[in-house]
């Protein structure tokens, strides 16, 4: 089934007068158009910092020590960062000071998509894979900052299945 609702959502995302998500550049004060060609890898971008942090976690146990992980780390987010603003930003259409009038929420984006089933499929891999990284933490023996920070992936990975399974009870009552 071909969706025709954008479910992209979150911090300085909006939507302008003719309905078109929008991503509001906090630095600059202006908007770029996130059309449907480019949302998928918008998407990446937009969660950069989740998915660093995911893979540092992931990966944490393959460098030598926590300081070559943070190393590493802060240098794919300096690198993916710069991208951002200097590449893919430069091929989006922008609105010169843009005026931020509707925000979207994620659970508001999730609810109007519709997709009932694939909803439920988020909720159930989000409980699962904040599961697993615990499960992943502790069998790796990771050090106390490690600990923590599979902690907090894990309680963010819980808190977006909550938001999809409150989306799925309401979409079940439309």
């Amino acid at each position: 089934m071909k969706k025709n609702v954008s479910n992209l959502s979150g911090n300085n995302i909006y939507l302008n007068r003719y309905g078109e998500k929008v991503y509001y550049n906090i630095f600059n004060k202006n908007g770029y158009i996130v059309s449907k060609q480019v949302e998928s890898k918008f998407r990446l971008f937009y969660y950069r910092y989740s998915v660093i942090f995911i893979v540092m976690i992931l990966l944490g146990d393959y460098f030598n020590s926590l300081q070559n992980t943070l190393l590493v780390g802060i240098g794919a987010i300096v690198l993916v960062e710069l991208y951002f603003r200097l590449f893919f930003l430069n091929k989006l259409k922008v609105i010169k000071d843009f005026k931020r009038e509707h925000k979207t929420s994620i659970l508001e984006s999730t609810i109007n998509s519709k997709e009932k089933e694939k909803t439920m499929m988020k909720a159930i891999a989000y409980v699962l894979l904040s599961i697993l990284i615990i499960i992943n933490a502790i069998q790796q023996n990771f050090n106390v900052v490690f600990l923590i920070l599979s902690g907090l992936v894990a309680v963010y990975s819980f808190y977006i299945a909550i938001i999809n399974t409150i989306a799925f009870s309401r979409m079940k009552k439309l």
